[in-house]
């Protein structure tokens, strides 16, 4: 277990080493403007959700280790062409390959985790190892991003080829996983359908959990758009700098690492449910007050908001693997994580046209006022929080 626990820090920290963050805004903006890089982002994240349930079945059936063998692979062949992009179709090319490695990695890693604790009965641990994991996956894209800000300065394309050579480190590093021992199905076809079918059911499959699904997801769409894009808009429409930018994200990923660690004490102190409904008022709140900041205000809420992100996918991490059995568990993050996904890729592209037209600020605004008035709606709907 020791083993498996140490090498996933060090894979986490590999497979997040995000040199181009903060700067991709402006990458893209090279080729293209908002409208187009929410194209960029639609076809991004269709692929991840086209191939989110296919590559969790996969997962629980062939191995959470040569799972992520392959995520590896496809996202430094993506990074790398990205890197080499000379208009917008390179982009778009280079993106389907991210796409495919993201939903490789995504659930697959969570449940490679849990599974590892669960074969030493030590699965009660689990809130305290997926909070460090997460801290490391914030940790690694705010140095690496403080360094790729400088390093595109002097060469637009370098932070994307470093990031390609660090997944290939971390490619070799998940080779010295060792799988868990779970309850596994053989592969086949009836199989695999069976299995993603059951996936979708361990989110739904008794009122309470369906209950707690619905507010994960009335918060995680928001969550996604944030991520994805509308927090970047934002330092660009706040005024941050090309040269400066890696430097804020950097602060804007150290901060919410911190903040994860509080994330053990919160499962025990009050309900998920509770929690998850606190923390995405936090989030529609920095939304909403959005419009009124300037520079310094603008990247502390961003800085804020990233916190609470962080500490709702933590939440909704735990929530879901305490729910689901060991054989459908991969399967049932990547459902969720797909379901999660959807609206952002129905709305990437009209957001990026509205933040053209009426500004990043504006249409934060209007987010955090539908966010709130999902959560108002979502807790009329419970007797209990």
């Amino acid at each position: 277990m020791d083993k498996n626990i140490k090498l996933t820090y060090f894979l986490s920290f590999f497979r997040f080493s995000w040199f181009w963050l903060g700067i991709w805004v402006f990458y893209y903006l090279r080729f293209t403007n908002y409208a187009g890089i929410g194209l960029i982002e639609t076809i991004l994240i269709s692929t991840a959700v086209l191939t989110e349930i296919p590559t969790g079945a996969i997962a629980d059936l062939l191995g959470r280790k040569n799972t992520m063998l392959v995520s590896c692979i496809f996202s430094a062949i993506g990074i790398f062409l990205m890197g080499m992009a000379l208009n917008v179709s390179h982009l778009i090319f280079s993106v389907l390959f991210l796409g495919i490695g993201n939903s490789l990695y995504s659930g697959t890693m969570e449940a490679f985790i849990y599974d590892t604790l669960k074969q030493s009965k030590s699965e009660d641990k689990y809130p305290k190892y997926i909070a460090k994991i997460h801290a490391i996956q914030l940790i690694s894209p705010a140095l690496c991003g403080a360094l790729g800000g400088l390093m595109y300065k002097f060469d637009p394309r370098s932070p994307f080829f470093l990031s390609a050579i660090f997944y290939v480190i971390g490619l070799i590093i998940a080779l010295f996983l060792t799988e868990p021992i779970v309850d596994t199905i053989k592969f086949s076809l009836k199989n695999y359908l069976l299995q993603t079918k059951q996936g979708l059911r361990e989110l739904f499959k008794s009122n309470s959990i369906k209950k707690q699904t619905i507010l994960l997801l009335s918060i995680g769409f928001f969550v996604v758009i944030l991520e994805q894009m509308m927090n970047s808009f934002l330092s660009v429409e706040y005024g941050v700098k090309a040269q400066y930018i890696g430097l804020i994200w950097a602060i804007i990923y150290i901060v919410p690492a911190v903040s994860l660690q509080i994330v053990p004490l919160i499962s025990k102190t009050i309900s998920e449910n509770k929690a998850l409904f606190i923390t995405g008022l936090l989030i529609a709140t920095t939304l909403i007050i959005s419009p009124i900041l300037g520079l310094f205000l603008g990247v502390t809420s961003i800085i804020f908001r990233a916190s609470f992100q962080s500490i709702y996918y933590s939440l909704a991490s735990i929530t879901i693997n305490k729910n689901t059995e060991s054989k459908y568990r991969a399967t049932t993050l990547s459902t969720f994580n797909m379901i999660n996904s959807l609206p952002y890729v129905c709305t990437a592209f009209f957001i990026g046209s509205l933040a053209d037209k009426f500004s990043a600020k504006n249409i934060s605004l209007y987010l955090g006022i539908i966010l709130i008035i999902l959560l108002l709606i979502n807790k009329s709907q419970r007797k209990t929080l």
